[in-house]
């Protein structure tokens, strides 16, 4: 009724002014923007009625005019004004009816409220307007119904949608005290001019396909191409009451291989203005409010948002004021966005200095993301994640930076709002064999719905106490029910309720435990990396992470940056025991032992290397088989990107060895004092770069290098062992952040090979021996073994007293014409101690460490006969150890006389300061340098006497029978005696080309050397 009412006097004005006007035009040929006088004057729109007579008869002023009931016409660009009389009677009825007449006369109409006085308001009550008030309708457009009264000060503003709009005020009752007050101006625009609703022309807004019969539903489609804009009715102005809007967001041009998501935010707050009125006092506020579900009730106006495209879908954020919108963004293609008004308000407006636009716009954006990426719920009511691991296969050959897909990578909160109470869970389902790793870089939950500062100078409207209830249940917030707002849960395991899940953490509105140092890696910074306890490890291969947020992420933002990794524990082989005499493997179980022939690899657990937080490490691979020789093919080795190391061969020992370009020497203090004192062994001088060292191993506890790598070229590379063992131990005393599995890691395979015992062959007994070596072989037991070290062992506390024949190559740039090397190695630390080029009169005499008192394990050398051309070499070793401090040693004083000699020492080497076993004496080979242990007394019955000496605490009757045999062993020695000096003879003239061979004594037996040549 109201709406007919309205139309037709809108009707009749329109009527009465067209009338009006064609009298005025022939009589007196007034213009558009003025009124024609009774006396025939033309008189302007803005001076009619103004109380002020301007016509001659005074036809302008009352009684003869009325504002109301006419239609009002101007030119574009100029602003009139009129006033509605101060004291009229009620019931007092007015229509204002103002048309754009389009081109010079504009094409929207601007109505600017100076003064508002128009019944009283009543927020609480049903009937809102109960004495009067003000309603605006448009021609074309549907009537709502909605009404303006009570009282305002200051300039509100209204832009028609379209050429007309008329104003109604009607007043029922004046109550005593209470006065009508209205007055506005109205201007004619253009609508090129309207930049701010349309945008400009050569960039238009796109606002959106109205619906018919509606007044502001609209539709926007493919906002990707345009800028889209969700404007609330009659933008800049202020909008109509009891409206309701509805917005339809539709993306239906999905690109290949991408999710659509769409997202609708506005951070200005001068576009932001629902039903609230902003005060100089909110200039200087510190924060920006946000108002939102339980504070949206009564009859304010609101904004609904709902995750889908009808309002059965959830609701993501109910609105209703504040000084900005946080971003909303749909989970799917489609969003809706439902507006409400309430039926009845004052006319809101900014105060000065506050720019005086109304209403709200809002910024719709597309999210693009991955089909198949993990930033988006795949269900609607569901937000599950599920994060499944590739092989570790995958990973080794990939060259992306960030590693194969699956095995690693960064999760971040869903990128989409999400709805109140909602739980959201990933898992990670890692192989068998995996571990699950992950840290948070950071983690940050917050409110926005605050209590609002009384300096805020927000005025609240409507009373606190309506019976309205918001759409959405309230969220309850921490405190009232002392739930929790955000709750982030950690299994290890497949989550609550799950069989054999773990709790690792629960934090309620806190954050957890944080690597935030990772954040700030990027192409040109490594920060430390992160380690437990920065982050959690899986016990197993599956992990579950849990946030529920009550109040959703609308107005309680949620995010985290969430790294995550799979970790492939698998180890090959079985544990190698500690025989205690290697260095310390780092970690321990990174010590294996490899027995079925085939492929094999180094671990490739992350948490092991750099970029788990480890400092260095040491992992042992140890090759080993029952019986014949091992054939290794190294397939591949790495030792990070650019390796500052060269693999070459040593141009003393002609085996691959490491030459680091540049040590570094400057090492951190924390580095330096964090390495354990046992990991780099007996090593004096250990590589500062990785690198693989490769060892042959004959026996359990000793073994000596064969060759070591550190570039990234050498591979791929064959060896062949001679022995049932071969050891692949890779090393890196500082791992760089980056460092990983893919960066610093070999792969090769091994097989089985037929060989002669060789290591039984090469363990020469105690306590002593003379050993010739041919090349080539000659099928000889002894040389055949190649290149089969010689384990040479002294028995309990004794030492080691070794000659080799020929020249020393050990730090030396003597000249050698052969290419045949004698390597002899510390059999406990495989250091090498001595190169020796074979051949020629000097023997070289080295001595076991312990014998210089710099190691407590029993004496022990490793010599390798290291031969590649036709020659022969020679060496003899025998146990030696000291004598007492009060037993002196003492040389023999005459041919026919026994030393005076100790039961500590009866068989002294005067020219070593030391005893020998008395197997060795008088046995007819040269022992003891100088020759002492053959010399003077080394008769038949001398050797009868030595060895019936040697076995002191037996009884007579065993000393006879052994002397007994040892005539008959006399006569035997003295025959081989003869025939092995005839022998020597003959390989020392092939030594010696024609020279005779001497032996040098070590005449100063305090040499603190623990090799002397002469």
């Amino acid at each position: 009724m109201r709406r007919a009412r309205a139309l037709w006097a809108a009707a009749c004005s329109l009527a009465a002014l067209w009338l009006a006007r064609e009298a005025a035009g022939a009589g007196g040929g007034c213009g558009v923007a003025e009124l024609a006088c009774r006396s025939g004057q033309c008189v302007r729109l803005d001076a009619y009625c103004d109380g002020t007579p301007h016509c001659l008869d005074g036809s302008d002023e009352p009684p003869h005019c009325s504002v109301c009931n006419r239609t009002y016409y101007g030119r574009a660009g100029v602003a009139y004004a009129l006033a509605v009389p101060q004291a009229p009677r009620a019931p007092f009825l007015c229509h204002l009816t103002f048309t754009a007449g389009g081109g010079a006369h504009g094409d929207l109409i601007q109505l600017a409220f100076d003064e508002f006085r128009v019944g009283r308001y009543e927020p609480g009550a049903l009937d809102g307007c109960p004495d009067g008030y003000m309603q605006l309708s448009e021609l074309g457009r549907p009537f709502t119904g909605g009404s303006w009264c009570g009282e305002a000060n200051g300039t509100a503003l209204y832009y028609s949608e379209t050429a007309t709009v008329t104003v109604s005020v009607k007043l029922f009752r004046m109550r005593l005290g209470e006065t009508l007050g209205f007055k506005l101006r109205y201007k004619f625009i253009s609508q090129l001019d309207a930049v701010v609703r349309f945008g400009a022309m050569e960039a238009p807004l796109e606002r959106g396909a109205v619906s018919p019969g509606t007044y502001c539903t609209r539709t926007y489609e493919e906002c990707h191409r345009k800028s889209c804009r969700l404007q609330s009715p009659n933008y800049p102005g202020m909008y109509p009451r009891n409206v309701t809007c509805y917005w339809s967001l539709r993306q239906k041009d999905i690109p290949t291989c991408k999710h659509a998501m769409i997202s609708v935010r506005q951070e200005y707050s001068h576009k932001m203005q629902i039903k609230r009125s902003i005060s100089m006092a909110s200039l200087n506020k510190t924060g920006r409010a946000v108002r939102a579900w339980r504070e949206c009730t009564g009859e304010r106006d609101r904004l609904i948002f709902y995750d889908g495209a009808s309002t059965d879908d959830p609701v993501l954020v109910e609105y209703c004021g504040g000084d900005w919108l946080p971003r909303v963004t749909s989970r799917g293609p489609e969003m809706l966005v439902a507006f409400h008004s309430s039926p009845f308000s004052a006319p809101l407006r900014p105060a000065a200095p506050a720019a005086p636009l109304r209403g709200f716009e809002l910024d719709v954006d597309i999210v693009f993301a991955d089909s198949d990426s993990l930033d988006y719920a795949r269900e609607a009511r569901r937000c599950e994640f599920h994060v499944k691991a590739s092989s570790s296969e995958e990973e080794t050959n990939t060259t992306t930076p960030s590693g194969g897909r699956g095995r690693r990578g960064r999760l971040r909160a869903p990128s989409h709002t999400l709805p109140p109470n909602t739980t959201c869970t990933w898992t990670f389902h890692g192989r068998p064999g995996d571990l699950v790793w992950i840290y948070f870089s950071s983690f940050t939950q917050y409110s926005l719905v605050e209590p609002r500062r009384i300096e805020s100078g927000e005025r609240d409207e409507e009373s606190l106490t309506t019976r309205a209830t918001p759409r959405a249940p309230p969220p309850t917030e921490r405190g009232s029910e002392g739930a929790c707002a955000v709750e982030l849960m950690v299994w290890d395991g497949g989550g609550v309720g799950e069989t054999g899940a773990r709790l690792l953490g629960r934090y309620c509105d806190s954050a957890p435990a944080l690597c935030a140092r990772a954040a700030l890696a990027n192409a040109t910074r490594s920060p430390r990396p992160c380690a437990p306890p920065d982050g959690y490890v899986s016990a197993a291969a599956l992990m579950s992470l849990a946030a529920t947020t009550l109040p959703g992420t609308a107005t309680h933002p949620l995010a985290f940056s969430l790294h995550y990794e799979f970790v492939d524990a698998r180890l090959e082989g079985m544990p190698l025991s500690d025989d205690g005499r290697r260095a310390r493997p780092w970690p321990p179980e990174c010590s294996r032992t490899l027995t079925v022939p085939g492929s094999f690899s180094s671990p490739r657990n992350a948490l092991w290397f750099g970029r788990g937080g480890a400092r260095r490490l040491r992992c042992i691979y140890r090759l080993q088989t029952e019986s014949g020789r091992i054939a290794l093919e190294l397939t591949a080795a790495t030792f990070g990107r650019e390796p500052s190391c060269a693999t070459r061969p040593d141009p003393i020992t002609g085996q691959l060895a490491c030459f680091p370009e540049q040590e570094v020497r400057n090492e951190e203090p924390d580095f330096v004092d964090d390495i354990p004192a046992d990991f780099d062994g007996d090593d004096d001088a250990p590589l500062q770069v990785p690198y693989l060292r490769i060892y042959e191993s004959p026996w359990p506890g000793f073994r000596v290098p064969v060759a070591c790598i550190c570039d990234n070229t050498t591979t791929p590379l064959k060896l062949v062992g001679t022995g049932g063992a071969l050891e692949l131990e890779l090393v890196s005393r500082r791992l760089a952040a980056a460092d990983d599995h893919r960066r610093l890691q070999f792969r090769g395979e091994w097989k089985r090979a037929p060989s002669p015992p060789c290591a039984a062959r090469r363990r020469l007994p105690p306590p002593g021996q003379r050993v010739h070596l041919s090349y080539p072989y000659e099928n000889e037991r002894m040389s055949e073994c190649a290149e089969t070290p010689f384990l040479l062992a002294a028995r309990g506390n004794r030492s080691v007293f070794l000659r080799v024949w020929g020249e020393d190559l050990t730090g030396s740039d003597s000249p050698c014409g052969t290419t045949n090397r004698l390597l002899v190695y510390d059999a406990h630390t495989s250091r090498l101690m001595r190169a020796v080029c074979p051949g020629g009169e000097r023997s070289i005499q080295i001595f076991s460490e312990e014998w210089w008192g710099r190691g407590s394990r029993p004496g022990a050398l490793l010599v390798v006969w290291s031969a590649r051309e036709s020659q022969h070499a020679l060496f003899a070793w025998m146990e030696v150890w000291r004598a007492g401090p009060a037993l002196p040693l003492q040389p023999l004083a005459t041919a026919d006389k026994w030393p005076n000699a100790s039961a500590s020492c009866a068989f002294p080497c005067v020219s070593l300061g030391a005893c020998m076993a008395g197997a060795l004496w008088c046995d007819g080979e040269v022992d003891c340098p100088g020759g002492a242990d053959e010399a003077h007394g080394c008769g038949a019955g001398a050797r009868l006497l030595a060895a019936l000496a040697a076995p002191a605490a037996a009884g007579a009757a065993a000393a006879a029978a052994g002397a007994a045999a040892l005539l008959a062993l006399v006569c035997v020695a003295a025959l081989r005696r003869r025939r092995a000096r005839r022998a020597d003879k003959q390989l020392l003239g092939a030594l010696a080309a024609g020279r005779r061979l001497t032996e040098e004594l070590l005449y100063d037996a305090s040499r603190t050397s623990s090799m002397a040549s002469s």
